[in-house]
């Protein structure tokens, strides 16, 4: 299912092929929408490394348990970890910083970005 023009929910799917529940659309939608395609429009195309994890997935990477690239219902917000065609994680942290993400953490070749509703840096 297409959720913006540039993102589909398949990029989103966990690793170990559980597709991405139906329920947490929505949340990926709005993270396309407010956060991944401004990153792409200022720095080309973004890989979406990690979106939604399974539980089974999440334990095999060593996510934490409360994650959120885990659907855990009630609780808001969903998670990706990208890295765009241009630029640096620094430069694309930075530019999601603007943005007032809600959690956002900087890896050596990625970034984490997330909607939760209280924000987090790392």
């Amino acid at each position: 299912m297409q959720l913006t023009p540039h993102f589909d929910s398949w990029e989103f799917n966990s690793h170990d092929g559980a597709t991405l529940p139906t329920a947490m659309r929505r949340e990926y939608k709005e993270l396309c929408q407010l956060y991944l395609e401004p990153l792409r429009r200022r720095f080309g195309p973004v890989s979406i490394t990690s979106g939604h994890r399974s539980a089974l997935w999440n334990a095999r990477v060593g996510g934490a348990p409360e994650s959120y690239h885990l659907w855990l219902p009630p609780r808001e917000g969903v998670a990706a970890d990208v890295r765009c065609r241009r630029g640096r994680p620094a430069d694309w942290y930075a530019f999601l910083e603007g943005l007032a993400v809600g959690g956002l953490g900087a890896y050596g070749g990625f970034v984490h970005v997330d909607s939760r509703l209280t924000p987090a840096r790392w």
